[in-house]
């Protein structure tokens, strides 16, 4: 009798210690999905961008996950072990992360590829360790989904305190621009907020107390957000995920009472924050973006649509399937898009314009990974779907078929924004991914209870072993994204002297990754360093290196024009100049230097050629003014200028920049015409000045540009050359005079008028206006104008 009380006694011990585990297992997986989410709230920590600290914070998160799960192997089961064996979404996920890892090894940049691979892998055992803790747990979803509700409304809440702030200290317009939340990105916030959603959904349908009400609320603010952001992808995946719900209601077993209150606690709130969001779009009298929900989503329609993003898109996507075509096996490379995509893009993109993406991940993985890779993630979300579809048909598990259902709408909201935008980069993004792959794996047939797995110990320490090898180089990554934050913060000063020198850069210059999120090679940023300081030697051998990482831009050539303009070098500073505006035809600053190059060089022929090319992609008022500004500096005839001139005149009729600069150079003919018949004079006196003027007798050449000046007041090259007269003999006031009268004549456009200008002044001691014009000298490149500046204007 007593051994058989024994027995009993040992096995209510047994159960009571089961229970015990397992409800701490369960407190332990909302731990997890806690910490998770907290990477909404991160603050940047002096990052370019969010992710960084967000990836790195996800490795330690893994790590952390890795040493427990060795300390408590009994958490892998076999059952665990026999779902991911059998699983076709692991299967075509472990594969898609082979191929991207096969990849890297075919990629121009390395280090590129590895930091993006490097984020798959966080995101991979990520995946896996919250399949570990909710094995056999999927009755902790509605708990995880009342969790998700309260993230929402408190990032909710945060969102709309900041953009009501911006509303009072700025205006409407300004507020729904900036609502981008923690992700330093409108439609990424759009997004992320999207893909919870479903999980409020969940919560709605199965709570009925307070707790319902509270994620009605959140559910009123998130679609409230989503709506305010007005990005077309979350238009599209909220409208979907809505009907689907609405389509579900009619599937599952309640009765018509319960199915008119939770449509209405769904459908009513939606309707509100349409109404709200309608009024708040009206109030921010935007003729773009926010001007109305209606004409936003119109522009879904890339077809009629006239929107600038759209179309850029679309040439985006188009560049993706030339990638992929002249890539079709392992593609450029992953994450190598940055870069190899440049080539592509020199006729679509103005300036330094980049794109990082090409907006839409199917494509990217197709251009940087191949065909075969392609289909391979394609087929996650065919088997995602396949598994959803079939468990919502089966009737017999409730639970089951509630997983399925929000599965589902995951796969909607996480697929539509895949197609639009870029996802898969993003750790907040992802976080709903790795949600669609655990519900997936875990919501298949239930498995008995096994043992202990004997590979628990070793599968922990693989996961261990990657968690620090991703930790490393995540936190290489932060660093170089600090790194870029603060130097492109500190060459953005213009008033106040840099803050770290060449020598700081030196030492801070990250090796992984090597190149900017705006696809600049780190080198290149030591080099525009160096050049700042004249150490020339330095700043050439780091632009040269950069030019190798990343030959695309044409940054590189552009600083290489200038340390040549500083070196005294004009025939290698021209042929840099060239070469940076070939690169990229749409530049602005390369078009301006290279008209500044050809008509130093007296070269109307090249001058315009590089205007027909740059019209090609930029048609403006101000590119006929400047083109024919660098015409009247080459000396091209008057007649023909004009009738360049009208050429503009025939695209902006009514531009007024335009028809002054023909009435000007309509007035430089006339004086000429007048000049060549009726001022001998002034002709006999302008010969005697020069010629004085070349022997440096200035005093006696100021006597005769007078009297030149008496026979033909409007020109503007006597004016200027009795100001220098004034100069050279320290008469620094008069020489003021006379400059100023000639700063805006279209045929003194060299930099000379502004230099001898802003010397005059500082000889009278007037500093502000001296260095505000020996600046225009050193942008229009006048020689020893760099030199003056630096030595007085800093």
């Amino acid at each position: 009798m007593a051994k058989k009380n024994k027995v009993i006694e040992n096995t209510v011990q047994n159960n009571t210690a089961t229970a015990d585990n397992k409800n701490y297992f369960d407190v332990l997986a909302m731990v997890l999905v806690f910490s998770i989410m907290l990477i909404d709230f991160f603050p940047q920590f002096g990052s370019l961008e969010i992710i960084a600290p967000q990836y790195l914070y996800l490795s330690i998160i893994n790590i952390a996950c890795g040493l427990f799960i060795y300390k408590n192997p009994e958490l892998l089961s076999n059952s665990l072990f026999r779902r991911l064996r059998e699983s076709l979404i692991i299967k075509s996920y472990l594969l898609f992360l082979g191929l991207c890892t096969v990849s890297i090894f075919t990629a121009n940049n390395f280090s590129l590829a590895l930091m993006n691979l490097v984020q798959l892998l966080i995101v991979g055992c990520l995946a896996f360790n919250i399949a570990v803790f909710l094995n056999n747990r999927l009755y902790l979803i509605y708990n995880i989904a009342l969790l998700i509700a309260a993230f929402v409304l408190i990032e909710g809440l945060v969102a709309l305190n900041s953009f009501f702030t911006v509303v009072k200290t700025d205006s409407m317009l300004a507020a729904l621009s900036q609502l981008k939340g923690n992700t330093g990105n409108i439609n990424i916030f759009a997004a992320s907020i999207t893909g919870r959603i479903p999980f409020l959904l969940l919560a709605i349908l199965h709570f009925k107390d307070w707790k319902k009400w509270f994620v009605v609320f959140s559910l009123f603010l998130s679609a409230f957000l989503v709506l305010l952001t007005a990005s077309r992808a979350s238009y599209i995946a909220l409208f979907i995920i809505v009907i689907s719900f609405i389509i579900v209601q009619f599937i599952l077993k309640s009765e018509r009472k319960d199915k008119v209150t939770v449509l209405s606690a769904v459908l009513i709130p939606l309707v509100v924050v349409f109404a709200a969001s309608s009024y708040m779009f009206s109030k921010s009298e935007d003729t773009g973006r926010f001007a109305s929900i209606s004409s936003r989503v119109a522009t879904i329609n890339p077809v009629n649509s006239t929107d600038g993003s759209v179309n850029v898109r679309l040439k985006y996507w188009d560049n993706a399937l030339k990638i992929a075509n002249e890539n079709p096996v392992f593609g450029i490379g992953l994450g190598n898009w940055k870069i190899e995509s440049l080539p592509y893009e020199k006729e679509i993109s103005n300036r330094l314009t980049v794109s990082d993406h090409p907006h839409n991940d199917f494509l990217e993985i197709a251009a940087e990974t191949g065909y075969l890779n392609l289909i391979v993630y394609l087929s996650i979300f065919v088997f995602a779907l396949v598994i959803s579809i079939k468990r919502i048909r089966k009737k017999d598990n409730e639970l089951s078929q509630m997983i399925a259902f929000i599965t589902l709408l995951l796969l909607f909201a996480y697929g539509i924004d895949a197609l639009f935008n870029f996802p898969l980069y993003r750790a907040t993004m992802q976080l709903n991914f790795v949600l669609l792959l655990v519900l997936s794996l875990l919501n298949t047939v239930e498995f008995e209870e096994s043992t202990v797995s004997s590979k628990s110990q070793l599968t922990a320490a693989i996961i261990v072993s990657l968690g620090l090898f991703t930790c490393y180089f995540s936190y290489a990554t932060f660093k170089s994204f600090q790194f870029e934050n603060d130097t492109i913060i500190d060459l953005a000063q213009v008033d106040s002297p840099r803050k770290y020198s060449y020598t700081d850069i030196v030492n801070r210059l990250p090796s992984f990754p090597n190149v900017a999120n705006n696809s600049q090679p780190y080198v290149e940023v030591a080099a525009i360093y160096a050049l700042g300081e004249k150490r020339f030697d330095q700043a050439l051998k780091y632009f040269n290196q950069a030019e190798k990482i990343n030959p695309y831009t044409g940054r590189s050539s552009f600083y290489k024009y200038r340390l040549y303009q500083e070196t005294q070098k004009p025939d290698s500073a021209a042929f840099y100049a060239r070469k940076a505006f070939d690169t990229r035809p749409r530049n602005e600053d390369y078009y301006l230097t290279a008209l500044v190059v050809e008509a130093a060089a007296k070269d109307t022929t090249a001058i315009l050629k590089v205007h027909n090319r740059y019209t090609q992609y930029v048609k403006e008022p101000s590119v006929w003014i400047n083109t024919s500004s660098a015409l009247a500096q080459s000396r091209y005839p008057n007649d023909f200028i004009l009738k360049f001139i009208d050429k503009g005149l025939a695209l902006f009729p009514k531009d007024s920049t335009l028809i002054e600069r023909k009435k000007s150079f309509q007035r430089d003919a006339l004086l000429a015409k007048s000049a060549s018949s009726t001022a001998t004079v002034a002709i006999t006196a302008l010969v005697k000045a020069n010629n004085y003027a070349a022997k440096s007798d200035f005093k006696t050449a100021l006597q005769f540009y007078k009297q030149a000046a008496i026979e033909d007041p409007k020109n503007s090259i006597i004016t200027q050359n009795i100001g220098i007269c004034y100069f050279k003999t320290n008469q620094f006031k008069s020489a003021i005079i006379y400059l100023e009268k000639a700063l805006n004549s279209p045929l003194l456009t060299d930099g000379k008028t502004e230099f001898i200008l802003g010397a005059s002044y500082l000889n009278t001691n007037n500093k502000e206006k001296g260095c505000k014009y020996l600046i225009e000298a050193e942008n229009k490149n006048y020689p020893e104008a760099a030199k003056i500046v630096a030595q007085y204007c800093n």
